[in-house]
């Protein structure tokens, strides 16, 4: 933003979006897509297994 690395939760959540580097925030978004993939076909919720287990 402005040319300096910023962050919401010490430097916002309050700025002025017009300083804001889309291009750069969408690729730093990329940087962990294959890793929450595989993260999110292995993960079971906690709420999920308990409902599943009170059915069977």
């Amino acid at each position: 933003m402005g040319g300096q690395t910023k962050f919401a939760c010490v430097d916002g959540p309050e700025f002025d979006g017009h300083q804001v580097d889309f291009a750069e925030l969408m690729s730093r978004n990329g940087t962990y897509v294959e890793r929450e993939k595989e993260v999110a076909e292995k993960h079971t919720c906690r709420m999920e297994a308990m409902g599943k287990a009170l059915i069977k």
